[in-house]
C-alpha cells in the first residue's frame, strides 16, 4: 500500500514531466499526430520515439481515411493514448518472428508482414487499426488518475478492454495472457497534444491471444 502512496504521489506532484514539447508558436495546439510525428514523419535511429505506431496510424488512414484512427489527427478530441516506444514494436517483432531487426523501417515492415500471416492480406489494414484503437481510451486521464484505476477494467475506442494493475508498477494487462504486460514509463506520462493527452508504454498491447 505504500508503494502505491508513493506512485500517486509522484504522479500527483508533476514529477513526470512531458518529454516532448508542443511545436514553438504553432497557430494550432498539436493533435496526437501531431505530437507523435514532432521529429519528422520517418524512420530514424532513436527507438524511443513513436516513429512505428505514427508509421502505422498513417498506413490504415491512407487506406481507410474514414477510420476512428483519425481521432489522432483532431486536436479537439479528448483523448488518452498509450502510445508503444519504437523499441516496444521491435519486442512484438521479436515475439512473433523470434528475430530482432536493426532498423525501425525493418521492424515496420516485419510487422506488417506477420500481421499478414496470422490474418490474411483483406484483414492485415483492420487488424493495424484494431491493435492502434486498443490503444487509445475516449477520455483525457491525466497520470495523476492513473492510481485511482488500480483493478478496474478499462474500455478502449475500440470496444475492447484492459485492466490496470498498480503496485510497483503501473501494468495494463491485455487479451494476451502469455505475453510480458506493458508498463507505463513513469518519466513519459502526461505528453500534451490539445485536449488529449499521452503516456507512454514499454510494450505493445494485445486486444488478442496472439500464437
Amino acid at each position: 500500500m505504500r508503494i502505491r502512496r508513493s506512485i500517486a504521489g509522484l504522479l500527483a506532484a508533476g514529477a513526470l514531466a512531458s518529454v516532448v514539447a508542443a511545436p514553438v508558436a504553432a497557430a494550432d495546439p498539436p493533435s496526437v499526430a501531431d505530437v507523435l510525428a514532432a521529429d519528422g514523419q520517418t524512420f530514424d535511429n532513436n527507438w524511443s520515439d513513436y516513429d512505428i505506431v505514427e508509421r502505422a496510424a498513417l498506413t490504415v488512414l491512407g487506406a481507410k481515411p474514414g477510420s476512428a484512427v483519425a481521432a489522432l489527427t483532431d486536436a479537439n478530441a479528448s483523448l488518452t493514448v498509450f502510445a508503444p516506444t519504437d523499441r516496444a514494436f521491435r519486442k512484438l517483432v521479436h515475439s512473433l518472428t523470434g528475430e530482432r531487426y536493426d532498423t525501425e523501417k525493418k521492424t515496420f515492415n516485419k510487422l506488417v508482414k506477420a500481421v499478414t500471416g496470422l490474418v490474411g492480406q483483406s484483414k492485415t489494414i483492420d487488424t493495424i487499426e484494431a491493435v492502434l484503437l486498443y490503444h487509445v481510451v475516449g477520455a483525457n486521464v491525466p497520470s495523476s488518475a492513473v492510481p485511482g484505476l488500480d483493478g478496474q477494467v478499462v474500455t478502449t475506442a475500440g470496444g475492447g478492454t484492459f485492466k490496470v494493475v498498480v503496485d510497483t508498477s503501473v501494468r495494463l494487462i491485455d487479451k494476451d495472457p502469455d505475453a510480458a504486460n506493458a508498463h507505463l514509463i513513469l518519466d513519459r506520462l502526461d505528453i500534451p497534444a490539445g485536449n488529449s493527452v499521452i503516456h507512454t508504454v514499454n510494450r505493445v498491447l494485445r486486444p488478442i491471444n496472439l500464437p
